[in-house]
């Protein structure tokens, strides 16, 4: 597939900017003030507000919202960036790790007003966070009529290929095309996280990065379908645990492979670690943007 690149500059947008607020959740607004987050970018190492950052990354194809899971402060500013990036490119779709990819029909359904949210929840797996943390998201999809990508590959075929591997999911109607698992960074990062050698050759860490590598690989390709399947210019905000989307490297590295030419943007999200605007220099090869939450 061959999609377009976006459109370079949406400056003449920002008047627009809030226009799109729809009157709903006002309790997450205003939330990271005080205190609670603040926002660096990593090229100049300064800190810089939710506008500034909607601005650079509405020039984007494929904005990743790197998160950690547990975050309320991370979720509302989630929330309110992605709020900003629509009143500058309309033409938005969502896609997410937290929806895997069996729910899309009743995903569909429900984003078209066919059933319930009640019905929706019920007929699909989703995180115990969904309501505190993701529906908002949705919410804000289903009012302006935007595109949601469940993305992720369904739980119980990764959980397959952790214990005993690619053979066993074959021809599965939900698995990604393509499955790649090579040696290098992300292998080594995904040890370290494990707690493992950088160079373990254990075969359950082996099976385990694999099954990490079905997830990106399902999230890229959702990611690349999203671009494809409206007129262009389209642009995605994917959200994410930051493992995927950090350094390039996990879901973003198996999206460039596929589409080499998008015009990608990273945010990761990381607590407080003393002065609340610090980025070292291993941090700042992560992202373009850090939030630092409490």
């Amino acid at each position: 597939m061959t999609c377009l690149r976006a459109a370079p500059l949406w400056l003449a947008l920002l008047s627009l900017l809030g226009g799109c607020r729809t009157g709903l959740w006002d309790g997450l607004r205003g939330a990271g003030r005080g205190g609670d987050w603040v926002a660096v970018e990593t090229a100049s190492g300064e800190v810089v507000t939710l506008d500034q950052m909607a601005r650079t990354l509405a020039d984007c194809d494929v904005v990743f919202l790197g998160e950690r899971h547990d975050s309320d402060t991370g979720h509302r500013l989630q929330f309110e960036l992605t709020e900003r990036i629509l009143a500058l490119r309309p033409n938005l779709s969502l896609t997410f790790e937290m929806i895997e990819r069996d729910a899309q029909p009743a995903l569909d359904r429900y984003l078209a007003g066919e059933i319930d949210e009640a019905t929706f929840l019920g007929d699909t797996r989703h995180w115990p966070n969904y309501r505190s943390h993701y529906r908002p998201m949705v919410l804000l999809a289903k009012e302006h009529h935007l595109p949601v990508i469940a993305a992720n590959v369904p739980r119980p075929l990764a959980s397959r290929v952790s214990k005993q591997g690619l053979g066993s999911v074959a021809g599965e109607l939900h698995m990604p095309r393509e499955v790649i698992a090579p040696p290098g960074e992300y292998k080594r990062r995904f040890a370290a996280a494990m707690g493992k050698p950088e160079d373990s050759d254990e075969p359950g860490l082996a099976l385990w990065f694999l099954a990490q590598c079905v997830k990106d690989e399902a999230m890229a390709e959702s990611i690349e379908r999203a671009l494809c399947a409206a007129p262009a210019p389209r642009m995605v905000v994917h959200y994410c645990g930051y493992f995927h989307s950090d350094f390039g490297l996990g879901t973003v590295e198996r999206l460039l492979r596929r589409q080499p030419a998008l015009n990608v943007g990273i945010v990761t999200m990381r607590e407080y670690e003393g002065h609340s605007g610090s980025v070292d220099a291993e941090l700042a090869r992560a992202a373009e943007f850090v939030w630092r939450v409490r």
